[in-house]
């Protein structure tokens, strides 16, 4: 596909999905002019409306997610500067940013991780597998180390849906669509007030969404589609204001994904798959949090958040791909619980706070992530079995207070400590079934322990009453951990790393122009990262051990930038823009492995965007949007890379009254590109190395209709 034929669909269709601030409000006599919508980002330590946040943000509102049919998160990650994703899973799950990140978590790896995932104030971490758009608000993506609000597991950024909340008055939607894939999804949402004298004290919001398709694959052995997908999110919101001082807001979540997983084929025709043995990837999540929030204190408000989920699930895979090859089948079962806890307390008064600090913040969190897996490889004369226990205790101290240094010009700063106490358990097992025995266990228990401590200097400067400018240092970690897959060999493959740490330096600037009709913001970093932790593997067919060590420093640097202009009060325009350099100095592990001296993994050179969005007064309504993503490498201890790639998306639609009805594409031209590759050796009998390639979705269309009230 070529990039004028791209351009010329973009001319044609006079519209885009766009960000958040790209969105336009009504034009101001006598000028035809329009302003764009206040949004605010909450992801951040202190909430900031998105114009006033000194650092580098992506943000998609209501209507920005319904202009581009967005179904689930990952139909944006493209389309997010230097945020990128693994495939590897039915949904894109595992996510880096700034080249941040894990790309897998197979048996025996860890669940610790470098980009939060939030549903509200629910952590799916690792698990975004459930990360559903429907009746969702406003998805937010923070780049860089977010350190002073969430410490170890964001040392590459954070994203966080935002799901609509209750209201003091009846709203809800329902909506349904079909679409190639044999896609069939609905769903419903409806809120409201449950006192009817006083409407704003008891009220209730509940979501409902189910969403079937087959996967775009189909398995000609067994001759039926076994990578379908079959996805149930439920979700129950209730705020509660008791007294004029004391608001509740809880969140109750189900969800229960039913993937298949059958994705790859020898012969990488991304098409047909030919295992007899195909695999599974499912989610069942149930979850809750609880936040209160009291205004009652002299100065100050009181907020605690809790919350708990537990998550089963099960990934299963077909190891050789095929009805006629070595035979073996690797299953992996995961219970994940966690119990969150955190306490804060905020300054009421943005100036003159408390003496020569005009705003501060101080908190606590603590966190109890347990985590038991059961893994079996079978083949026709062995179960290899691996059992392993993981439990991480965190507890943190964090604050942030901000100075005045002149009108227009702010300081801040923030300093979080956290300690991090891990222990787990591998037992491996084998039974011969030839012999009728078993082999003698392994077993190992490592456990790890560290107190960290990050912070965070920005200096803001207002250029004017519409422009900010900022600078900021940045010193995040990535906790140690332990390796508790009891297949790996000890000392030579460790069974714990150190800590990672990182220096993050930025300088932006963001605002608007044009009496608000043009706004952008552009931020350049550099990224120091220093006992950069990498994760390994060794084997080939079915049979692997995976561990994390420690290689030398790492650099990363580059550009993200975006801007959007209203033309008209129908027509507007956005593009961003992003790249970035880097570089994992040479290492040589204790067990030999050798990596490093080239760029580092999930880190291509440049992406960008480019779209058109088209509404007039008729109800009638066009987008479409240029995505493109430079090749990258996929892991660092082998040099394989995903292609570049230019797709297109695009909707038309009408509006009419409370009714909605869309037509939508993706992948428009019906590009071929990866979203994972692997270099190894998985066909008998010699096990040569190839390169094997996880394909992403091909070209989709469907219509959508939906009623809202």
């Amino acid at each position: 596909m070529k990039i004028p034929h791209c351009l010329l669909l973009l001319a044609a269709t006079l519209a885009a999905s766009s960000p958040a601030h790209a969105q336009p409000a009504a034009a101001t006599p006598p000028a035809e002019t329009v302003k764009l919508s206040p949004v605010l980002v909450t992801s951040d330590l202190w909430e900031s409306p998105l114009a006033r946040i000194p650092a580098s943000v992506t943000v998609f509102d209501t209507e920005a997610l319904r202009a581009g049919s967005v179904k689930h998160f990952g139909d944006l990650t493209d389309a997010i500067p230097n945020l990128t994703f693994t495939g590897g899973t039915s949904r894109p799950r595992y996510f880096q940013i700034r080249g941040i990140g894990e790309n897998s978590q197979f048996e025996g790896e860890t669940p610790d991780s470098t980009v939060r995932f939030l549903v509200d104030d629910l952590d799916f971490t690792g698990l975004g597998t459930l990360g559903g758009t429907f009746d969702v608000r406003q998805v937010e993506v923070l780049r860089g180390p977010q350190a002073g609000a969430f410490g170890a597991n964001a040392a590459g950024g954070v994203v966080r849906l935002l799901t609509n909340a209750p209201t003091p008055f009846w709203t809800g939607a329902v909506e349904a669509g079909a679409g190639g894939d044999d896609l069939r999804e609905g769903g419903f949402a409806v809120g409201g007030p449950l006192s009817v004298k006083n409407p704003e004290q008891f009220m209730a919001r509940l979501a409902v969404h189910q969403s079937n398709s087959d996967g775009f694959r189909r398995n000609v052995t067994l001759h039926r589609d076994t990578n379908a997908r079959d996805e149930f999110n439920a979700r129950l919101r209730l705020t509660a204001n008791p007294t004029r001082e004391l608001r509740l807001e809880s969140t109750l979540l189900y969800s229960d994904l039913h993937n298949g997983y059958d994705e790859f084929a020898l012969n990488n025709n991304g098409k047909y798959t030919y295992s007899d043995q195909p695999g599974r990837d499912d989610q069942r999540s149930r979850a809750a949090s609880l936040r209160a929030t009291f205004t009652g204190l002299p100065g100050a408000r009181l907020t605690s958040v809790t919350s708990v989920s537990r998550v089963d699930s099960r990934y299963a895979y077909d190891d050789d791909w095929t009805a006629a090859s070595y035979m073996g089948f690797s299953d992996l079962t995961r219970r994940r619980t966690t119990l969150s806890e955190e306490l804060r307390l905020d300054s009421t008064l943005t100036r003159g706070a408390l003496g020569w600090i005009d705003r501060w913040t101080l908190g606590a969190f603590l966190s109890n992530l347990r985590e038991t897996t059961a893994y079996t490889d079978s083949d026709p004369a062995n179960i290899r079995g691996l059992r392993t226990r993981y439990n991480a205790d965190n507890v943190a101290l964090f604050g942030q207070a901000a100075h005045d240094l002149a009108p227009g010009t702010r300081l801040v700063a923030g300093l979080r400590t956290e300690t991090v106490d891990l222990d787990g358990r591998g037992t491996k097992t084998r039974f011969r079934m030839p012999r009728n025995t078993f082999d003698p266990e392994v077993t190992f228990r490592p456990d790890f322990s560290d107190t960290l401590f990050g912070g965070k200097v920005t200096v803001e400067h207002d250029l004017t009453a519409n422009q900010l400018l900022f600078v900021s240092a940045t010193r995040g970690y990535k906790a140690g951990g332990i390796n508790i897959d009891a297949r790996i060999s000890p000392p030579a493959d460790p069974l714990t790393y150190d800590t990672e740490t990182l220096w993050n330096y930025e300088a932006g600037i963001r605002g608007n122009w044009l009496d608000h009709a043009l706004t952008g913001e552009l931020t350049a970093f550099y990224l120091d990262r220093r006992d950069t932790q990498v994760r390994d593997s060794a084997g080939f067919g079915g049979s692997y051990r995976f561990f994390t060590a420690n290689a030398h420093r790492a650099h990363v640097s580059g550009l993200e930038a975006s801007a959007a202009y209203a033309v008209t009060k129908e027509l507007s325009l956005h593009a961003t823009v992003s790249q970035m350099a880097s570089g994992l100095d040479p290492f040589t592990l204790t067990n030999g492995s050798t990596g490093g001296g080239r760029r580092l993994a999930n880190t291509p050179r440049y992406g960008y965007t480019f779209g058109t969005r088209y509404r007039d007064a008729s109800g009638f309504f066009a987008n479409a949007e240029l995505v493109a993503r430079a090749s990258q490498l996929d892991s660092n201890n082998q040099n394989e890379a995903r292609r570049a790639f230019r797709i297109v998306n695009a909707s038309l639609g009408y509006t009419w009254q409370r009714w909605t009805f869309t037509v939508w594409g993706r992948n428009v031209f019906d590009q071929r590109y990866d979203k994972r590759v692997y270099f190894f050796g998985n066909e008998d009998p010699d096990y040569v190395e190839t390169r094997y390639e996880n394909r992403a979705d091909p070209r989709q269309l469907g219509v959508s209709a939906a009623y809202r009230f």
